[in-house]
């Protein structure tokens, strides 16, 4: 980290906090300090990871050292984490693993809903509920936050291109951003009466252009880019120390810190009040809402997943679906003779003799139990919370369970004969656009209820008459609890009302109807998921709650996105299963299988950010 970095992070704060804010005046003192003991720690020491004694003191203290010579280990949940922690026991020779999933499928939140008999076929006509793709630096594995995700389906078609050739998968570059997707806000159109498109919009346009009251000041769609970049180029230098310096914000929510850090910088007193510009900024880039509901931490950190400016980064997905990637361990799962449950859900975990836990779990009106050495859990947090848990459990295991916020999430797939969207409106009748050109790929932003339209990618090179799968609206935390009480029915017609308004009444007439060509899918009514699609951490929870989360329970480890700092992204899933392996093989005295695993291939850029309070 510069001193120029540390000035810009650091300075601005103190200088601008209003009165009314004075304990953040206090607070950023502090943060002067403890700033430069990170830069101190950057520069003087020799590596930025943390040392093997550190490792194994965490492991004695806190996940008991029990040597066995081979453990008996169960994983609560066939999402990615618990799948990819299977893979590494696989690794390190451990051969008893038994996997319990609570719904009929691996994946958790990786969920592909296939509209075709054979989901290999080359019509592509599959929705996305879950995990839609993953960014990667192109060249540079690492300076890639998401290397891991490439890694591990590198590892996985290797493992299977000989004797599961069908479960290979290959990758293709999905497009977040396309010049011609349409930017509609507030009724308004251009000055020819046409709906502006995402490159004029985005490319300087003027506010009252845009349909916003001149008060708000032109570029506002920028400011929160803007706000951020001094964050991303410490991240860039060194994602962990760049976690260091966010953490010191982590009091902050994404209102407080525009409010009293940013604005009073880049805002004249004389324009309109710092709310009317924030509630722009935030309809725009997120959703209303978000910005006094969530961390600045975890809001900044997701943001910068979706890439850098500084990096090369390009966003790649699996070809016909990525429920391709859970299902590629199948194979590996059953060669090893791992034992996988499924509609198996738990309902208690109990301590027994010798640090072992008796696990309980129903299939059905058939209850079960068995007792293992080591437990992973990587259920989502609203489903652990019904759970009985141990008394033995900490307080702040107990609080980050209740406290720790998920957000929701919602996606009306429509199939259609063609794709419309891809030829010029004054080809199919649409309404005229400011450049009345075609989309492919990239997403239509709104204020309508549809909120964003997000254009497929994968149906590049076929001909534009050929059916199709459009994300036809994709909602987000308040916006997705407003579609909870609609049938599914009236969830397509609304959503199909709000297609018209943008695209013409081509969307209704090439509209195929039917529930076996469509799915509304909220994440917030879906069993194996209680309590939203990803965790989005609020003001204080990362460096409060988050090392808690992590923090093993004697002989109970916790994976999955929500324990990991990259939350809502499959790399976190991942990242957190190497992590509770490695708890699991250093506290049974197996470091050399650790030693081995860590320095492997599929580990190579495995980015671990332990240093979290209440962690070790």
């Amino acid at each position: 980290m510069t001193c120029q970095a540390i000035k810009h992070v650091t300075c601005q704060a103190i200088e601008h906090v209003t009165f009314k804010r004075l304990k953040h005046v206090i607070f950023q003192w502090l943060t002067v300090f403890l700033i430069i003991i990170i830069f101190l720690n950057i520069y003087l020491s020799e590596s930025t990871s943390f040392d093997d004694e550190k490792k194994a003191k965490r492991s004695d203290d806190k996940a008991k050292r029990t040597v066995t010579k081979s453990p008996k280990i169960c994983i609560v949940g066939a999402g990615l984490s618990g799948l990819f922690s299977a893979l590494l026991l696989k690794e390190a020779g451990i051969k008893d693993v038994t996997i319990l999933e609570s719904s009929d499928r691996v994946g958790g939140r990786v969920y592909t809903k296939y509209f075709t008999a054979d989901a290999n076929d080359d019509k592509r006509l599959y929705a996305e509920l879950g995990a839609t793709r993953f960014p990667i630096v192109e060249g540079h594995p690492e300076l890639s936050q998401h290397q891991l995700v490439y890694d591990t389906i590198t590892y996985l078609n290797e493992y299977n291109k000989v004797n599961n050739p069908d479960s290979v998968m290959n990758l293709t570059s999905f497009k977040t951003f396309d010049k011609n997707a349409l930017y509609y806000f507030n009724g308004k159109k251009d000055a020819n009466g046409s709906i502006i498109t995402k490159g004029i919009a985005f490319g300087g346009a003027k506010t009252t252009a845009l349909g916003y009251p001149d008060s708000i000041p032109d570029g506002f769609l920028d400011m929160w880019d803007d706000a951020l970049a001094p964050f991303f180029d410490l991240l860039d230098k060194n994602f962990t120390n760049g976690i260091e310096t966010l953490k010191l914000y982590d009091s902050f929510s994404a209102y407080d810190y525009l409010k009293d850090i940013y604005f009073p910088t880049k805002l004249p007193q004389s324009m309109a009040p710092y709310e009317e510009v924030m509630k722009a900024i935030e309809m725009n880039v997120l959703g209303t809402g978000i910005f006094s509901s969530y961390g600045f931490v975890d809001l900044t950190l997701n943001e910068y997943e979706f890439g850098s400016p500084s990096l090369n980064i390009t966003q790649k997905t699996i070809d016909k679906g990525m429920q391709r990637f859970p299902n590629a361990f199948l194979p590996l799962i059953q060669k090893e003779n791992y034992t996988l449950n499924y509609n198996s859900e738990v309902t208690k975990l109990e301590m027994g003799e010798n640090q072992t836990v008796k696990v309980y779990w129903k299939n059905g009106d058939t209850t079960s139990s068995e007792v293992f050495d080591r437990v992973i859990v990587t259920a989502p947090l609203g489903n652990v919370y019904h759970w009985e848990l141990p008394q033995a459990f900490t307080y702040y295991k107990k609080r980050a369970l209740r406290e720790l916020t998920c957000m929701n999430a919602a996606r009306v797939y429509l199939q259609f004969k063609s794709r419309f969207w891809e030829e010029s409106p004054l080809v199919t009748g649409a309404p005229k656009t400011s450049t009345n050109l075609g989309i492919f790929g990239g997403a239509t932003s709104t204020d309508l209820p549809i909120r964003f339209i997000v254009y497929p990618s994968q149906y590049a090179g076929t001909p534009t008459n050929s059916s199709a799968i459009l994300l036809a609206s994709y909602v987000w935390d308040s916006s997705a609890t407003k579609f909870s009480p609609y049938t599914t029915d009236e969830l397509y017609d609304a959503v199909l009302k709000n297609l018209v308004t943008l695209h013409g009444d081509i969307a209704k007439t090439e509209w195929v109807s039917g529930s076996d060509n469509n799915i509304a899918f909220n994440w917030a009514q879906y069993k194996h998921s209680i309590g939203g699609a990803f965790e989005m951490f609020s003001a204080g929870q990362t460096d409060d709650l988050l090392g808690a989360m992590m923090r093993p329970e004697i002989s109970v480890h916790w994976a999955g996105e929500h324990t990991d700092i990259q939350t809502g992204w499959m790399v976190g899933a991942l990242s957190s299963g190497a992590r509770v392996v490695k708890e699991i093989l250093l506290a049974n005295g197996m470091d050399s299988q650790w030693a081995t695993l860590k320095n492997s291939t599929l580990l190579k850029y495995w980015n671990a950010q332990l240093d979290f309070k209440g962690y070790f």
